[in-house]
């Protein structure tokens, strides 16, 4: 069962690892100029048993409400599909049998980070190389990251520079003026926050080389743009723990879930969805 809620000497370590940039000092051989990333293109779910992915599938288009990016499809024995949520795509896919997850006790978890990255690929390799981050590439269109102080346990990351990703970018400023245009109901208009899981200092520095020269700011959030951000908190495990939606309105929000039979909890300016509905994904409405 994936943690959320950490013991005190969980969250008393993370303090003593993040509070002041004077504690988790940048390594020298870390900096670069180069702007590595542009923007998360897609966050993948890894499901347990091929028969979820359909059921993943239609909570997110039915339940929350998010336009298809790419029709469910199969390709041998794993499931894959896409869903825009605004200024990124959702994609659930597998199972992925071969897979060495810290823990096979899940239904479906938030698994692979895909960056689009702000230099061709042969560049953004080089910048990977000076900042001593192991990875391969795929091509001209892809990198990925197997370092194991970023990558493993829960958490995947890569790059992908698309040829075609003008299209893919028209496709998904369509499907936002679709979301725009939508009559009240749930209201998702994007996702404003994932909170990552970090094992201790080592993993916060790696991701500290991987984002320069971008910095955390004094709350140790990482703000690739208006929009979305990166927090970081202290876990047993390496990986991506939960995402947070920006709603139009908190009160439509949550008159629609009760509506729609997906319960929920609140507190102040926050809606938990209750993550036996939601197949075990961490889920937040703000």
């Amino acid at each position: 069962m994936r943690v959320i809620l950490y013991s005190l000497l969980f969250c008393a370590s993370f303090s003593s690892l993040v509070i002041g940039q004077d504690k988790v000092r940048f390594p020298e051989k870390y900096l670069a100029e180069d702007t590595l990333i542009s923007t998360l293109h897609t966050l993948s779910i890894h499901i347990q048993e091929p028969a979820l992915h359909d059921s993943v599938f239609r909570f997110l288009t039915e339940k929350l409400q998010l336009p298809v990016y790419y029709q469910p499809l199969v390709l041998g024995e794993r499931r894959y599909g896409g869903v825009f949520a605004g200024n990124l795509v959702l994609e659930p896919c597998g199972p992925y049998s071969d897979m060495d997850y810290a823990s096979r006790d899940f239904k479906a978890i938030f698994f692979g980070l895909t960056f689009e990255p702000a230099v061709p690929i042969p560049d953004a390799a080089k910048i990977l190389r000076e900042r001593q981050i192991d990875h391969e590439t795929g091509g001209d269109e892809f990198i990925f990251l197997k370092d194991p102080q970023l990558c493993g346990e829960n958490i995947y990351i890569s790059l992908m520079d698309k040829h075609d990703k003008m299209r893919d970018h028209v496709r998904m400023d369509s499907l936002r003026q679709l979301m725009e245009q939508r009559n009240p109901g749930l209201g998702i208009e994007y996702v404003k926050e994932i909170l990552l899981g970090i094992r201790d200092k080592d993993n916060l520095n790696k991701w500290k080389a991987f984002i320069s020269p971008c910095p955390l700011n004094e709350e140790q959030v990482w703000r690739t743009d208006d929009k979305l951000h990166f927090s970081f908190s202290m876990t047993p495990y390496k990986e991506v723990s939960s995402i947070t939606f920006k709603v139009k309105s908190f009160r439509e929000a949550e008159n629609y879930l009760n509506e729609n039979n997906v319960p929920f909890t609140t507190e102040p300016g926050l809606i938990r969805i209750d993550s036996t509905r939601s197949f075990g994904l961490h889920i937040f409405l703000q």
